[in-house]
């Protein structure tokens, strides 16, 4: 099932946010674009060793450019294929599933609960984690395994500085350059087109079909503020807050976004069957969405297409 929830809401569903499985995803944006949280000291980007901060503050200096990288994160595996270091890429957890290099990458470890011997037997150079492995850090640590700590971005901003982070810690500045700036540029251009909009539409965006959504604190939530939607988990004290049916209906959506319509089989019609919710606008007036999870809920390269994408369901008149 898929995995996008596993490191969004930890102690919740395993398998949801970040490997949601079929649809096939839009061409990302020119080459590609990371996701960490670091903060890069003075270091000349095209110089090794590089030091960089991980979200731990803890200083990592990578000594020469990797050339043994594990990647326990879907998001950072894409990034680094994205900026040209997918060939360091020794091994990938079992969802990173994209692009298709990372797809056929042969050896596998374990997004949850993963092993310190199968990480030292591949005597990797570095050892990206993020926030589903956050248990498990000091214990690699402990073994001698260079680990950099890296949850994903919560904002359009940091998706954009991560992807120059990793171009830095991998000897790609220049590539990860291109990328950022062109996640910037079409970032920009999204705003121009909104630029007018005085009051977005009520929108609500559901992560599963128990009612999980998205919070002003997410990347999500982030994306639905710059296009000026007025998110109805709005003031929810967590970033993925679980929504009782009773609020979504008093607060009226005129836009629903679906990202359980593959993984849970949610649609217009299958909304109209949940009691009460055929007096909800959206459902009302048939303004329910799927989208793609696969590039919606990954804070990597392709979460620029996720905002455009979300663009244009709100204004299709402003996004033709």
């Amino acid at each position: 099932r898929p995995a996008w929830l596993i490191w969004l809401v930890p102690a919740l569903i395993a398998g949801l946010l970040v490997a949601c499985g079929s649809t096939k995803a839009p061409t990302p944006p020119s080459t590609p674009s990371a996701t960490a949280t670091g903060t890069p000291a003075a270091t000349p980007a095209s110089t090794f060793p590089v030091t960089v901060k991980d979200q731990d503050g803890r200083a990592v200096t990578v000594a020469a450019r990797p050339k043994a990288i594990i990647s326990f994160s879907p998001v950072i595996t894409e990034i680094l294929f994205a900026i040209g270091a997918g060939p360091q890429v020794i091994a990938a957890d079992q969802f990173s599933d994209f692009p298709a290099e990372a797809k056929a990458l042969k050896t596998r470890v374990k997004y949850t609960n993963p092993d310190v011997e199968s990480a030292l037997a591949l005597n990797p150079d570095l050892v990206v984690m993020s926030r589903a492995q956050r248990t498990s850090v000091e214990r690699f640590r402990t073994a001698g395994l260079p680990v950099f700590y890296a949850p994903e971005p919560d904002t359009l901003d940091a998706v954009v500085e991560s992807v120059r982070m990793w171009g830095q810690m991998t000897g790609h500045p220049a590539e990860a350059e291109r990328v950022a700036a062109d996640m910037r540029t079409r970032i920009d251009a999204t705003k121009a087109k909104v630029a007018t909009v005085t009051e977005g539409p009520r929108a609500y965006y559901e992560l599963s079909d128990s009612l999980f959504s998205v919070g002003d604190q997410s990347f999500i939530g982030s994306m639905l503020a710059l296009l000026k939607a007025k998110n109805v988990a709005t003031g929810a004290p967590t970033a993925f807050p679980q929504l009782t049916a009773e609020a979504v209906i008093s607060r009226d959506p005129q836009v629903i976004f679906l990202a359980d319509a593959s993984s849970a089989g949610q649609s217009l019609e299958t909304l109209k069957k949940r009691p009460g919710w055929t007096s909800i606008s959206a459902v009302k007036e048939g303004k329910v969405y799927p989208v793609n999870p696969d590039i919606g809920n990954r804070p990597g390269p392709r979460i620029v297409l996720a905002l455009e994408e979300l663009g244009r369901l709100l204004y299709p008149d402003l996004f033709r």
